[in-house]
């Protein structure tokens, strides 16, 4: 049976349990109410209560518990007996001073690549140019550059001809410029719904780095800082173009007064193919455990 995710998008909502079901009411009205054995995450859109006997059933069915801001994932209740795996950590801080670059490289390659599968699969199907041959060529040239700085400058070259091709295949209709990262009242329609496809794809990519014994705050190409999920961000970038861009480019494409519909949005990656992100996490740790080269998840 497939597993469902469940919702908490109503401003002053409260997760109990009632009759063994974890339930979402806002005073007297239930909003929904699900047997634990059906339940994958419960995903905490806006400010809410959740009382201590649903963190304790979710803990004992395996239910992941994340917390969003402006369709960003900023909080995961991490059941308290994790604790990753000690042997784990110590190699995975040992390939961070050994072999940090050869991560680094390997996962910009996967994205860039998968960026170039998304273009010229447009290119084949409609006889578009979207420039697709200098993202194959971005790629692997990254696999020859010798420092982080260099990895990260041949990502961003090939961000602006990726962005530039997908650009191309939106209708005008969006408004879309280009990619902004930065959240605001103001991004058009398109980058919103690319925020809530990373939010979602990153509670994923969270979840399995987690799985593995990873520790997921020690990563190689994204830098160290307070509290972020270096390693998380770093695994993510394989996925980005084939898991959510693709999916909203042809949604978009056929659909376009859709895509403001938040609820609908969030609907489109309620499947993520988490099988594939898990196995590439298991692919991560036997690389780092058995010092054996990485390699990236590369779409078809």
């Amino acid at each position: 049976m497939d597993k469902k995710i469940a919702f908490v998008k109503d401003y002053g909502a409260y997760l109990k349990i009632e009759k063994g079901l974890i339930t979402c009411k806002i005073k007297d009205q239930v909003k929904w109410s699900i047997a634990p054995t059906e339940l994958h995450s419960i995903i905490v859109l806006t400010n809410s209560s959740i009382s201590s006997e649903v963190v304790k059933v979710a803990n004992e069915y395996g239910i992941e518990i994340v917390f969003f801001n402006n369709n960003e994932p900023y909080a995961k209740l991490i059941p308290a007996k994790y604790a990753g795996s000690f042997k784990v950590w110590l190699k995975q801080l040992t390939a961070w001073k050994r072999r940090k670059v050869d991560f680094a490289k390997a996962f910009i390659y996967g994205k860039v690549h998968n960026q170039w599968v998304t273009l010229r699969y447009y290119e084949r199907k409609y006889g578009y140019d979207l420039k697709s041959q200098e993202l194959d060529r971005l790629a692997r040239e990254v696999m020859f550059v010798n420092t982080a700085e260099e990895v990260m400058q041949k990502e961003a070259e090939a961000a602006k001809v990726y962005w530039r091709g997908v650009k191309s295949l939106l209708p005008k209709s969006l408004g879309f410029k280009g990619r902004r990262k930065r959240v605001s009242d103001n991004l058009d329609p398109f980058n919103r719904a690319l925020n809530i496809g990373y939010g979602m794809l990153r509670k994923v990519v969270w979840g399995a780095v987690i799985s593995v014994g990873l520790n997921p705050y020690i990563g190689f190409l994204h830098k160290f800082r307070s509290g972020r999920i270096s390693l998380v961000f770093d695994l993510m970038e394989e996925f980005r173009s084939p898991f959510v861009d693709r999916k909203l480019i042809g949604f978009v494409r056929e659909s376009a007064d859709k895509i403001t519909d938040l609820k609908t949005v969030y609907s489109l990656f309620s499947d993520v193919k988490e099988d594939e992100i898990y196995t590439q996490a298991r692919r991560l740790v036997n690389a780092i455990l058995n010092d054996e080269e990485y390699r990236p998840y590369l779409a078809k």
